[in-house]
């Protein structure tokens, strides 16, 4: 092998030895490159947690008292929703005394416990069907009763409301939740 060959083998074999080295040193660069990516995103992602986390631990309590506030006044809206339907429906009682009152005040007469009444208070209306039912007792009319009557006897140690208001009032809390169904119902 002459000199000419021999430099260009050995160019040959440097040539080759470099581009390996290029090689090399190209995927170990590729390789470090990748491990800083998926260093980088592992970071990323624990950071991202974090600051979700963090971001979760200061909107839950601003959520929560925003909740509380939104049930407050839910409440308060339903408390006022509930006091008006009760005035409008205690405003409605005169409605009841239509055809067939006689015998719902007998009804309610005849729901009174044995006694002798002293005194019956009764809407101004019902002063004669009242005397016909209790005719030794002092009538007294009072037109803030709708229908129906108060009793006492006993010099008013004892005394019954059988009036429209008092069953109205006894009856509220059984008829309110039907009521707020339909009305949220009808939202």
């Amino acid at each position: 092998m002459g000199c000419k060959e021999l430099i260009e083998a050995l160019r040959r074999e440097g040539e080759e030895k470099a581009q390996a080295i290029w090689q090399e040193a190209g995927a170990e660069a590729e390789k470090i490159r990748a491990d800083a990516d998926e260093r980088i995103n592992r970071m990323q992602e624990e950071y991202s947690l974090m600051q979700t986390s963090t971001i979760k631990d200061k909107i839950d309590p601003i959520l929560s008292e925003a909740k509380q506030k939104a049930d407050a006044v839910r409440l308060a809206a339903e408390k006022d929703m509930s006091v008006r339907l009760y005035h409008l429906a205690a405003s409605i009682l005169n409605n009841l005394r239509d055809e067939g009152y006689p015998d719902v005040f007998c009804s309610l007469v005849k729901e009174l416990p044995f006694c002798k009444w002293e005194i019956v208070k009764v809407n101004p209306e019902d002063e004669k069907i009242a005397k016909e039912y209790f005719p030794d007792a002092e009538i007294i009319t009072d037109s803030s009763i709708a229908g129906g009557l108060e009793v006492q006897a006993k010099a008013g140690k004892i005394r019954i409301s059988n009036t429209f208001e008092k069953r109205l009032e006894r009856a509220w809390m059984e008829i309110l939740p039907g009521l707020m169904r339909d009305i949220y119902g009808n939202l």
